[in-house]
């Protein structure tokens, strides 16, 4: 079936196809849905009986058309019964709480008015420490009792401040080698 354009009329069958990137491996799985919206055809792997262990997700834009194979019946997916008030402010309870939740991250890992590099060298420090901002200094290792260690402007190791010894020689080497490794 050449130029075949994904729909849900697919669901049930089992389609094969290649991907554009890498056409020396074609994909053959069941259909388990399509999203015209945003194009992503969901694939079902590992099927054992009725238990599915896991789902592949392709964007149509991804696959060679050129190349689908479609065969078996198709099984339409049962249309879905609408949503409750209560579902649908359960639905938007947790969204507002992630949404929260994202904001309070943002906030701690995202300096305000704190210079590019800067910010570069603090996302460099938190791939190996916990950090936070707390206004414009880094706080690394804050939920230790002591509070951890704090690097005041201008981020140097002479600004490494804290209690536990180890941790601010460990912090003011880790900054150093961000430093020069970002040229700061």
């Amino acid at each position: 079936m050449a130029d075949t354009q994904p729909s849900q009329d697919w669901c049930g069958m089992t389609v094969s196809f290649s991907l554009k990137a890498d056409p020396s491996n074609p994909i053959t799985a069941e259909v388990f849905t399509f999203d015209p919206e945003s194009k992503t055809l969901v694939l079902i792997e590992n099927k054992v009986g009725a238990h599915i262990a896991s789902y592949r997700y392709v964007r149509v834009p991804a696959m060679d058309l050129s190349t689908v194979r479609l065969s078996g019946s198709a099984n339409p997916p049962e249309p879905m019964p609408p949503l409750t008030p209560q579902i649908m402010k359960r639905i938007r309870d947790k969204e507002r709480e992630a949404v929260d939740k994202e904001r309070l991250r943002c906030n701690e890992t995202i300096g305000s008015g704190i210079a590019h590099e800067i910010q570069v060298l603090f996302n460099g420090l938190a791939k190996t420490m916990q950090c936070k901002w707390k206004d414009k200094d880094i706080v690394v290792d804050y939920e230790r009792g002591d509070g951890g260690v704090r690097i005041s402007p201008p981020y140097t190791s002479d600004k490494v401040q804290g209690g536990h010894a180890e941790l601010v020689t460990y912090v003011k080497k880790v900054l150093e080698g961000e430093r020069v490794k970002l040229r700061i």
